[in-house]
């Protein structure tokens, strides 16, 4: 199916599919992702959270940063043409389109302890927990002590006028995405957030779909 994306109303670039995805409900998934390559996530339902993460693929150490992103763009998150930037603060990857418009950078991924003072006393899945199972291909031995703030994507998490941080109703419809171009070689991870207990997944976690998308056009920018 022919899918271009607008670049500040400039230039269309047309995007081909190269692989696609489905991230199961309350799953993660990760995958190499090229320098130049395009990522899509898109929320086929709606009202679905996707926590994401990126690894410079050649040093795992450096990572898409919420706090470093946040200081170089000035805002609580990148807007279509901005970038976002890692630990080493440098460029990692460049939003270049957004149908939602409403995503987050401050909230910590969901993991056991949450759940844990949600008064869950069995096993559930969590972002964090995703994120180590998928990337422990990648890891081996070296698995971090920390799992890094992720970029929530398609989450509302408004701030209040007191300054409150809120968990606020998910606001993706159908079909909704976002587009990132890759900077550097990387590894990319996404969990489809299995958070039930608050409207950030719209009650009930579903699934995530996501394309691996190269330029058409030889001279694309």
């Amino acid at each position: 199916m022919p899918f271009s994306v607008d670049l500040n109303g400039k230039f269309q670039l047309p995007l081909r599919i190269v692989d696609s995805f489905v991230v199961a409900p309350m799953m993660g998934w990760a995958h190499e992702l090229k320098a130049g390559q395009y990522i899509r996530l898109t929320d086929p339902r709606g009202k679905q959270c996707g926590d994401f993460w990126s690894f410079n693929a050649n040093d795992l150490s450096e990572h898409l940063s919420a706090m470093h992103t946040r200081v170089w763009v000035n805002k609580l998150c990148p807007v279509p043409g901005e970038s976002f930037h890692t630990n080493h603060r440098r460029p990692i990857l460049q939003l270049i389109a957004d149908t939602c418009g409403i995503h987050d950078l401050l909230t910590a991924a969901c993991d056991p302890h949450r759940y844990r003072l949600y008064g869950v006393q069995s096993e559930h899945r969590s972002c964090a927990g995703n994120l180590k199972e998928v990337m422990a291909p990648y890891w081996g031995e070296g698995i971090p002590f920390y799992v890094p703030q992720p970029f929530n994507v398609f989450a509302n998490v408004p701030i209040g006028a007191d300054g409150s941080v809120l968990n606020g109703p998910a606001p993706s419809k159908a079909g909704d995405y976002i587009v990132l171009k890759a900077w550097i070689d990387q590894i990319v991870a996404i969990s489809a957030c299995p958070q039930e207990f608050n409207p950030i997944t719209g009650w009930y976690p579903t699934e995530l779909n996501v394309d691996i998308l190269e330029a058409e056009l030889s001279d694309a920018r």
